[in-house]
């Protein structure tokens, strides 16, 4: 089996449906479910403005170096998310300045349908990825090239910000996704994995 990027998409596709379910049941006459709504929000944009960029710069450039453009509407669907999660904040803003609780009530169903195309868009957005984009780089690079891009992400991070990074992954992958993420890890960091296979072993 070729070099695999985008495992992590089974806890982007989890953590999207998991808010969706939070603003679906958000009652929005309560100020305190409504607050709590937009936190669980406010942390997934924080998530995805980072992942967006992460492939922008470590993958993406790579078939910009081979000339490639397949991933151009990728990139213009990153762009489109963050005018997208914007509109989404407005949206909350407007929930909470409502004079009634009617008007709560249908901003609030109204947040709740554009979070939810949101949604759909940005899970057609993650299926164009792992079969347009990483085809092309795996048409592109060789297996040793492509598990690099990783490998020097491993290096740079302690220990500690290993283990959080797969307490958070690992609950939402098969045993043959772990398993790849643990041969990396122990690839690029051989010094510290017993550290972290002891730290994952209550995963």
């Amino acid at each position: 089996m070729r070099y695999q990027f985008y495992r992590e998409h089974k806890y982007v596709s989890a953590a999207l449906n998991d808010v969706e379910r939070k603003i679906a049941r958000t009652d929005f006459m309560n100020p305190i479910e409504i607050q709590e709504a937009y936190y669980a929000f406010q942390g997934l944009s924080e998530m995805l403005k980072a992942h967006a960029h992460y492939e922008n710069e470590k993958l993406h450039s790579l078939l910009e170096k081979k000339h490639s453009h397949v991933h151009k509407h990728a990139e213009q669907d990153h762009a489109h998310q963050d005018e997208q999660l914007e509109e989404i904040v407005q949206l909350f803003e407007q929930v909470k300045q409502a004079g009634s609780e009617e008007e709560k009530v249908a901003l609030g169903y109204q947040l709740y349908l554009t979070y939810r195309k949101f949604v759909a868009d940005n899970l057609h957005h993650l299926h164009e990825e792992e079969t347009l984009i990483l085809p092309e780089l795996q048409r592109l690079y060789s297996d040793a090239e492509l598990k690099q891009v990783e490998a020097v992400t491993y290096r740079m991070m302690t220990p500690d910000q290993l283990v959080e990074m797969l307490q958070v992954l690992f609950p939402h992958m098969n045993p043959s996704d772990q398993k790849a993420f643990l041969t990396d890890i122990q690839d690029a960091q051989p010094n510290h994995f017993a550290e972290v296979w002891k730290a994952i072993g209550s995963i």
